[in-house]
């Protein structure tokens, strides 16, 4: 018996051309998405803090047992050398707080142009955080693959995102007491708008399915979520994941 939790979902709900809404209005979107996954990834948040009172309504609507995970808003993920502001740091946790049982981790997502000659900028931001969250840190320069990365992760118990991306490494350190899992995809070979696979990304999900599930053996959470640009659909590849996962190795 698998000890730790899955939550797999998509990066944002609000897509109609999905095919798995119905007739129903965006209104509607979030409640039948919180009742076929039990987690997706906010990306609104990146480039504004929702106001508490939207937060509270995107918990209400999502069922039981379900996860939000939210991003970082730029302001503070691409501040020039991380140095950012607390006030907006303070703002977007009160936000996320609406979330009560159902906040999952808070993705700190940073630029590609950062490098990790920023690293004393990174630890000042971790250390900044409060406690009683999970925070995961995505690196998209290839500069920060490294134990003094790793290290400073595991001192302020932060999880490295590991990644299926087309131009970055698999790195798969563990930093903390869950493991967070971004799969992306190429977005100049897949659009991601048309309802449907557009790229076949079964070889990917089944050796990430084996991966996941020794992680959960170990007792570690695992936060999944699937971009449109992976396959081009992320329904098909969260039920596809949850189905390898749960069949067992």
């Amino acid at each position: 018996m698998m000890a730790g939790t899955l939550y797999a979902g998509s990066m944002g709900w609000s897509y109609g051309f999905w095919g798995i809404y119905g007739g129903l209005k965006p209104g509607g979107y979030l409640a039948e998405y919180s009742r076929r996954f039990n987690s997706v990834e906010i990306n609104n948040s990146f480039y504004r803090i929702p106001a508490p009172a939207t937060v509270a309504e995107w918990a209400s609507q999502a069922s039981t047992g379900f996860s939000f995970a939210a991003k970082f808003p730029q302001s503070i993920s691409h501040a020039p050398s991380l140095s950012f502001e607390e006030g907006k740091l303070f703002a977007f946790l009160r936000s996320m707080s609406q979330l009560g049982p159902k906040k999952g981790p808070l993705l700190i997502q940073l630029p590609p142009t950062l490098r990790a000659d920023h690293a004393s900028g990174l630890r000042r931001l971790l250390e900044a955080l409060p406690g009683g969250n999970r925070y995961a840190v995505e690196f998209r320069h290839r500069d920060w693959f490294k134990q003094e990365t790793y290290d400073l992760l595991r001192q302020t118990q932060v999880a490295l995102v590991q990644q299926v991306h087309p131009w970055l490494p698999e790195v798969r350190e563990v930093t903390s007491g869950f493991v967070y899992i971004r799969f992306e995809g190429d977005r100049e070979k897949v659009s991601g708008e048309v309802g449907a696979v557009e790229v076949d990304r079964a070889s990917d999900t089944e050796r990430w399915a084996r991966v996941i599930s020794a992680y959960l053996e170990e007792g570690l959470d695992v936060y999944a979520y699937f971009s449109k640009y992976y396959s081009g659909y992320p329904p098909h590849d969260i039920a596809r994941l949850v189905e390898l996962v749960s069949r067992g190795p």
